[in-house]
C-alpha cells in the first residue's frame, strides 16, 4: 500500500486532467460536457480518463470558500451535426433531430449526474465531504475534471465509513444506466482500499443491493 498512500498524499484538484465544458443541463443534477479536443487544452483527457463510471468534479468558489462538487459520468453521445442534413432521410419532415444549436462539429457529449460536494483545503486536497444534493447551480462553460481515485476515495469516507447516500438520486438520473454506473464507482473504490479493510465488506452488500434492485425493476427477479 506504499504507493498508494503516497498517491492518497499527493493527489490535489489542481494537478488533474481537464474533461472538457459544461453547455447545458437537464436539471439540477444533471449536466451535459463537451469533450475537450487536442486544440482545447494542453492535455485533452484519454478514452481511459472519460470512461462510463468515471468520477469528475467541477470547482466553484462560493462565498470566498472554493468547493468541489463531485459528480458521475453516466453516459456519453457521438454528435454530427451533418448527420441528416443531405442524402436520403428518414425521418418525417416534421421529426425532431438531435442535433443541438451550440454544436457545430462533430464532438463527444457527457451525461453527468452530480453526486455531492467537498471543500477545498489549502493544500489543495478535500475535506468535509457530503452527499447531500449540491445547491448551487453549475454554468455554461464551467470546467469539469478527471477526479483520481483516491480524492473519489476520500470524498466517500465520511467518519471513517465508506458511504454512498446518493445511489437513489444517481438511480433516478441515469435510468436503466443507474446500477452499471454505481457498479462501476464500487469497482473503482475497492481498487483503492486495502482487501483487509472492512469498507470493502459495505462495498458488497451495496453491490448486491443494488443490483438485486436492478433486477426487480426489470422484472427478473
Amino acid at each position: 500500500m506504499t504507493d498508494q498512500t503516497t498517491e492518497m498524499e499527493t493527489a490535489n484538484v489542481d494537478s488533474c486532467v481537464q474533461i472538457g465544458s459544461i453547455v447545458s443541463s437537464n436539471s439540477h443534477l444533471d449536466y451535459v460536457v463537451e469533450v475537450y479536443k487536442d486544440r482545447d487544452c494542453e492535455r485533452p483527457p484519454k478514452l481511459s480518463e472519460r470512461e462510463f463510471g468515471q468520477p469528475v468534479f467541477i470547482k466553484k468558489t462560493i462565498d470566498g470558500t472554493e468547493h468541489a462538487v463531485m459528480g458521475v459520468i453516466y453516459d456519453t453521445q457521438l454528435v454530427d451535426p451533418d448527420q441528416g442534413r443531405t442524402g436520403p432521410r428518414l425521418a418525417q419532415d416534421d421529426q425532431a433531430q438531435f442535433t443541438p444549436g451550440y454544436i457545430e462539429e462533430r464532438t463527444t457529449l457527457a451525461g453527468v449526474a452530480l453526486l455531492g460536494t467537498a471543500t477545498v483545503n489549502e493544500d489543495r486536497t478535500i475535506t468535509d465531504p457530503t452527499h447531500r444534493m449540491p445547491r448551487w447551480t453549475l454554468e455554461v462553460d464551467d470546467t469539469v475534471y478527471h477526479c483520481p481515485d483516491e480524492i473519489t476515495a476520500s470524498f466517500h469516507t465520511i467518519d471513517g465509513q465508506i458511504q454512498l447516500a446518493y445511489i437513489d438520486r444517481l438511480v433516478d438520473i441515469a435510468g436503466d444506466l443507474g446500477a452499471e454506473v454505481i457498479v462501476a464507482l464500487i469497482d473503482r473504490l475497492r481498487s483503492v482500499l486495502p482487501n483487509e479493510d472492512p469498507n470493502q465488506r459495505v462495498l458488497d452488500v451495496v453491490e448486491q443491493n443494488v443490483e438485486w434492485q436492478a433486477h426487480e425493476r426489470r422484472g427478473v427477479v
